[in-house]
């Protein structure tokens, strides 16, 4: 492979993405490529965008191979996306290990390389503890389940490094564009099956979400970033499931009606079936069902001149259209979010069309 640097410019001519073959992975890959920005990959299978001449595959928990196959590379920035997902392993320690270990590993890579600027995709799930309804950036994390430790424990990481290379942390809500599938599919299977669509008490909860292509955009702000820091990012004009649902059930004909449970009875029931691997459903979306959730977006509208073009409304009918012509494809495909879950004993609620 060609070796680049940085030119005079500051235009980024070559960055090192891991987790590239994975749902955003690719998304992103795909808008460098359009940016002109030659990206090379690091996962653990093919990627759908690069040749296999800009791929590595490595485990970036394998610090010796990962330095061996890096060895001698240069890059203008490193985007650090891969990890491991709560509802896609079973062992949540070994994901807490895994996503922790390798942003350790990484990092030191980037040091070794001289690498300039560093961004890592960290996770709102950082704040799963936190009541507040609107979360500002100085805010403390406060996680409370494997996943949102190894994001809030990858931070800290990263962070003892500032004073060696550019540090930015984007922290991501649920980012969805078309292809993203994951935990989506089973509201897309109940719209499909014109099944019962339930909301939790009034349906009033709101819980931001984010478009893939609003972060493609902040990404490629930061990758000329000249500091480091750490940015909410997200939606805007949240509305609330029942308007989501409504909205979805309108522009795509589904005879699907939305009916309400209270909170009290359905999420016991439902943190059981986690509990016994009869659900796919976790901490995480017990979170967002009961409580409002929304990154103030101050701080990075400021800073990067960013602010986000599609609302969550918007971004769910993208993801459900893409879903719907696309189903059969979608049952093979192997990254978390692109997949579709296994429903387990939540498949019984498409039955229910009253």
């Amino acid at each position: 492979m060609a070796n680049y640097s940085y030119c005079d410019k500051g235009v980024i001519l070559r960055v090192l993405i891991t987790g590239v073959s994975g749902y955003y992975g690719s998304i992103l890959t795909k808008y460098l490529l359009n940016q002109d920005i030659e990206c090379v990959g690091i996962d653990l299978v093919p990627s759908d965008i690069l040749s296999n001449e800009k791929l590595i595959i490595c485990n970036l928990c394998d610090s010796m191979d990962l330095e061996q196959k890096l060895r001698g590379q240069k890059f203008d920035a490193i985007i650090h996306l891969a990890s491991q997902i709560d509802f896609a392993v079973r062992n949540q320690r070994n994901l807490y290990d895994n996503n922790v270990v390798g942003t350790r590993n990484i990092a030191k890579i980037a040091l070794a390389l001289g690498i300039k600027n560093f961004i890592f995709t960290s996770s709102n799930s950082i704040f799963l503890g936190v009541k507040n309804k609107f979360i500002r950036d100085d805010d403390a994390p406060s996680p409370i389940d494997m996943y949102g430790r190894s994001k809030c424990d990858s931070e800290s990481i990263l962070l003892n490094y500032q004073n060696k290379f550019h540090v930015n942390i984007l922290r991501c809500p649920n980012i969805i564009d078309a292809g993203r599938v994951g935990m989506l599919s089973v509201l897309f299977e109940l719209v499909r099956s014109n099944a019962t669509l339930w909301v939790l008490g009034d349906g009033g909860i709101r819980h931001q979400c984010l478009y893939a292509q609003d972060l493609n955009t902040a990404v490629v702000k930061l990758l000329s970033s000249s500091k480091s820091s750490t940015y909410n990012i997200g939606s805007s004009n949240v509305p609330s499931f029942l308007e989501m649902f409504q909205h979805l059930i309108k522009l795509t004909n589904s005879k699907s009606k939305i009916r309400s449970i209270p909170a009290t009875l359905a999420i016991p029931i439902l943190k059981l079936c986690y509990k016994f691997h009869l659900s796919p459903l976790g901490p995480y979306q017990f979170r967002m069902l009961t409580q409002d959730f929304e990154f103030d977006l101050s701080k990075i509208t400021a800073e990067l001149g960013w602010k986000p073009t599609q609302n969550n409304s918007q971004i769910l009918e993208i993801a459900y259209r893409h879903y719907c012509d696309n189903i059969q494809n979608i049952q093979s495909k192997k990254s978390a979010n692109s997949a579709p879950v296994k429903m387990g004993i939540l498949g019984l609620l498409k039955l229910f069309k009253w």
